[in-house]
């Protein structure tokens, strides 16, 4: 059932033995030990602008009661992997002492000696930064259980649209992610860690994000891939041919545009000299080439309608395929469990340099879709204004949402009330403070569209 709980009411090993009993029973193999993936959300150690972590990660008191309760519930006989595939650089080792988790998941261990607990870094590659340019690349301790290349075909969100060859993923190199996605080809890399599970325990984290506007259970699955370069991010150009990447572009745009391509194939073929360049370029702050500030650009807005394609992608992935990278019927889904760590949410400049909200909230459930538009109200935001959530909910011959959104009902204890996700409150008076490139997208009563929302509170 979903269920929104008010985090300070709660003992965090008790709410999660209460939540995952009969998700543990359901999964527990006969004939072997249960193998349970908890996948947090641990973007990166650090904010982008400040050492701060709080409203950038999942908690490590919330990631490290869900594994002593996983490993209560099974007495121990469980294979438990904690697993995310972080920013390529981020660093690994800082994101587990954040909250000493590292040590306090070695205390499971010892209270449960025939446990197997494995924490896994699913990149493949790792980059070092200087002045937000790759100067080198290294090659990553990779899953143990190797990756899987899953191809959705024709029923990917990406399928015939309109930005085919003109998409952008996670690196300079273009050409990897248009390989990966066109005509009837929209492959993902997924760990197989994830795909092996017997149980998959989502706990994302409640922010705000700059390229789908909130960032919770479906957006979490994006730390679930090998190489983020297959997934596309936004499509280049702007509304008017096809592209997403900002609203329009003007003289200065195409020539910030061009100067950034140039810039990113020099340093791919001499990081050396094309990233001392390309360095240079930014200190000087030609166009604000790093995405930042109050200009929209590399997709960071509302218009961006590749994001949510990919995102949605990734989680049909997960729900629906094999190791081999086959694909099961609907009625054949992987079990799944997510409880979303709204204890201190994000805003913002989500995901990676949020402001913190003392929001005092879990979202718990066991349909991603469903608690995402928990998760949007719980935030202040018009499920319609988020194509991440709105279309979670799409007829599909692989559904992520299983129940019409108008349908969908939680019980929330802050008022001790079984209510329609709709109506849902804030946690916070006003809501979360929305990424600048999503500012029309708060509380849009019923009927009214986002823009004219938008239009009406300026106003």
């Amino acid at each position: 059932m979903l269920s929104i709980f008010r985090a300070d009411r709660h003992d965090l090993f008790e709410l999660a033995v209460r939540l995952l009993e009969p998700e543990i029973a359901a999964a527990m193999p006969s004939n072997r030990p249960a193998h349970v993936v908890v996948k947090p959300n641990w973007v990166q150690h650090r904010a982008e602008s400040n050492d701060a972590w709080h409203a950038l990660i999942t908690s490590p008191d919330l990631v490290h009661q869900v594994v002593r309760a996983v490993a209560t519930l099974t007495k121990g006989h469980a294979v438990i992997s904690v697993c995310d595939a972080p920013h390529t650089y981020a660093d690994f080792d800082a994101i587990l002492s954040r909250g000493a988790l590292r040590d306090r998941l070695a205390s499971v261990v010892t209270e449960w000696p025939s446990l197997h607990l494995e924490t896994i870094d699913l990149r493949r590659e790792r980059w070092f930064r200087q002045d937000g340019v790759v100067v080198r690349r290294e090659l990553n301790t990779e899953d143990p259980r190797g990756y899987t290349a899953v191809d959705l075909g024709a029923r990917s969100c990406l399928h015939g649209h309109g930005g085919e060859g003109r998409f952008y993923g996670a690196d300079y190199d273009r050409r990897v992610v248009n390989l990966h996605h066109r005509g009837d080809r929209h492959e993902y890399l997924l760990a197989g860690t994830p795909l092996d599970a017997d149980l998959f325990i989502n706990l994302p984290k409640l922010k705000t994000h700059r390229k789908t506007g909130i960032t919770a259970a479906l957006k979490n699955l994006v730390g679930i891939n090998g190489d983020k370069n297959w997934l596309p991010h936004h499509t280049e150009g702007c509304p008017a041919d096809g592209g997403d990447e900002r609203p329009v572009v003007g003289w200065a745009d195409w020539v910030e545009t061009r100067v950034k391509t140039l810039a990113q194939a020099a340093t791919l073929r001499a990081p050396a000299i094309g990233g001392t360049l390309y360095r240079l370029a930014r200190r000087r702050g030609i166009a604000l080439l790093d995405g930042e500030g109050t200009s929209i650009r590399n997709g960071n807005w509302r218009g961006n309608d590749t994001c949510w394609r990919m995102a949605l992608d990734l989680n049909r992935a997960l729900l629906f395929a094999n190791r081999d990278g086959s694909l099961r019927t609907a009625t054949q889904r992987k079990r799944y469990f997510c409880i979303a760590d709204g204890i201190v949410g994000g805003e913002g400049n989500g995901p990676t340099d949020p402001e913190p909200v003392l929001s005092n909230v879990l979202i718990a459930g066991g349909n991603p879709a469903e608690v995402d538009a928990a998760a949007a109200r719980v935030m202040g935001f018009d499920v319609e204004c988020l194509p991440i959530v709105r279309h979670a909910f799409d007829r599909h011959e692989l559904p992520i949402g299983t129940t019409a959104l108008a349908l969908v009902t939680c019980f929330d204890e802050r008022i001790g009330a079984q209510i329609p996700v709709s109506d849902v409150a804030p946690a916070v008076p006003g809501g979360f403070r929305p990424h600048f490139g999503w500012t029309d997208m708060i509380g849009a009563p019923p009927g009214i569209a986002c823009g004219a929302a938008g239009a009406a509170r300026t106003q």
